[in-house]
């Protein structure tokens, strides 16, 4: 991390902070990485009041036994859920056996001492992509699972999974830009690299879409997700290096990622820090 006390920026808001999963460089990370990430959060938490606030902390790895171990090293060190994707490395033999990645999330849940939120996002985890049923089957089997975060960006797996499974279980969506549609059908929120750099407007998105009782709540709601939909795709371009840019010139982070990633070009660069849509989400907070 940075500074600790940036957390406060993200964090005061409302924003749940999210840490070693994806865009943060997860598969990158040694295990006392992923410990001394989740400690500084928690003491920056800590020392701007907000105790209350919790923390997700990704714990993907290529072994069950080694998702576990993360799992309790994330838990002592201060995160109150994890973040658990599918296994990649043997992906395609996973694949041709079903049973086998409902064990791995049921195994893992098990041992976890915190709430588990199933992370599903087939670009990363070799094309293992749950479906509707296989969540209705593990989240019956485990009961320390809470939640799961569809980053596969299908609203019709997120209806028939907030349909099918008990209320106390949470959807959410994957990704930003798709947030007013995914409530809609009943989803809890969703988690974004967006509201690293833009908390504010991610907050206020979320409150219009907690608030839908008339169509101008309805049209304002659809503007601002409008801007976070074209803003996000915009920062995805980047993808880790472009959010470690925009961090770098907003709180000073290292801007570099970790090899083999490479920085943007000059030419990307320029075109981040330029980019009218991200310009506008960043100037509001």
């Amino acid at each position: 991390m940075g500074r600790q006390s940036d957390a406060q920026d993200v964090a005061k808001p409302g924003v749940i902070p999210v840490v070693s999963a994806t865009l943060g460089e997860a598969a990158h990370l040694d295990r006392q990485e992923r410990i001394q990430l989740i400690k500084a959060l928690r003491s920056s938490l800590d020392e701007n009041d907000l105790h209350k606030t919790p923390i997700v902390a990704g714990v993907g790895a290529t072994s069950t036994r080694e998702t576990i171990s993360l799992a309790k090293d994330a838990a002592a060190a201060g995160a109150e859920f994890v973040l658990v994707i599918a296994p990649s490395y043997y992906a395609t033999a996973l694949k041709a056996n079903p049973t086998a990645i409902k064990r791995f999330f049921i195994d893992v849940a098990s041992q976890s001492p915190v709430p588990v939120i199933i992370y599903n996002y087939p670009v990363v985890s070799g094309g293992i992509d749950l479906t509707s049923d296989d969540v209705v089957d593990i989240t019956g089997a485990a009961p320390n699972i809470c939640s799961i975060m569809l980053s596969c960006g299908n609203i019709g797996k997120v209806s028939r999974i907030t349909s099918l499974v008990d209320g106390s279980f949470k959807t959410l969506a994957g990704f930003i830009d798709f947030l007013l549609p995914a409530v809609s059908v009943g989803a809890a929120g969703a988690i974004s690299p967006l509201p690293n750099i833009a908390p504010e407007f991610a907050m206020e998105l979320w409150r219009a879409t907690q608030s839908l009782d008339s169509a101008a709540d309805w049209a304002k709601a659809r503007q601002l997700q409008e801007k976070a939909s074209i803003a996000e795709a915009e920062l995805l371009k980047g993808g880790v290096a472009g959010l470690k840019y925009l961090l770098n010139q907003r709180f000073g982070y290292p801007a570099a990622p970790r090899l083999p990633l490479q920085p943007l070009s000059e030419v990307a660069t320029a075109n981040l820090s330029n980019n009218k849509y991200l310009k506008d989400l960043m100037a509001i907070n």
